[in-house]
């Protein structure tokens, strides 16, 4: 019993911060506990989560929207790439001006192996406001270099360290990419 309080406790503490801090959901309590499993998605249990707030809270068709894109990151962190494709593109049409959505439909095409359709997608989120654009640049970059494309694989990632210069990942993907450039140039001289 005690343990189902320290959960209760955190479980709102947690949706809090997460609402203040990324505005993603005001919706609920269902409808934040559904951002902050998809935040680090270990069970596709917590989909029940964002099924209950999408069926029975009064959302905002933005809180749905982004309800249902949360609920397709839980489901294509567990492999379910039709399933999370589905609440992205219904998210879309609630919200298709929410950059979120096509990030996250260019991160399941991307795993898919359709890597253009994943820059298409990409593309669609940079025009939008409110998007992590170094995010969407580390993502293109990957597929960029999964299409051999390296030298705009390097260009997007230096547009992502334009916009986040403290990120490391970013900065360690810049490095491999120059490698595989220097690589490629040696063996075709």
């Amino acid at each position: 019993m005690l343990i189902k309080f320290i959960f209760a406790i955190l479980t709102a503490l947690f949706s809090n911060w997460a609402v203040g801090q990324t505005k993603t959901s005001f919706g609920s309590s269902d409808a934040n506990q559904c951002f902050h499993e998809s935040n680090n998605p270990i069970s596709l249990a917590s989909t029940r989560i964002c099924s209950r707030a999408i069926r029975e809270d009064n959302l905002s068709r933005r809180d749905l929207a982004a309800t249902y894109t949360n609920r397709g990151i839980i489901f294509a962190a567990h492999g379910h790439f039709q399933r999370a494709m589905n609440d992205h593109n219904e998210a879309a049409e609630l919200k298709p001006d929410l950059g979120k959505i096509y990030v996250n439909r260019g991160t399941v095409f991307h795993r898919l192996k359709e890597y253009e359709k994943a820059l298409a997608e990409y593309e669609k989120a940079l025009k939008l406001e409110k998007v992590p654009k170094d995010i969407i640049e580390y993502n293109r970059a990957l597929s960029l270099e999964k299409l051999k494309k390296i030298s705009a694989a390097i260009k997007a990632i230096k547009s992502a360290l334009r916009h986040n210069p403290n990120s490391i990942r970013s900065q360690e993907k810049l490095g491999k990419l120059n490698s595989l450039l220097a690589k490629s140039k040696k063996h075709s001289s």
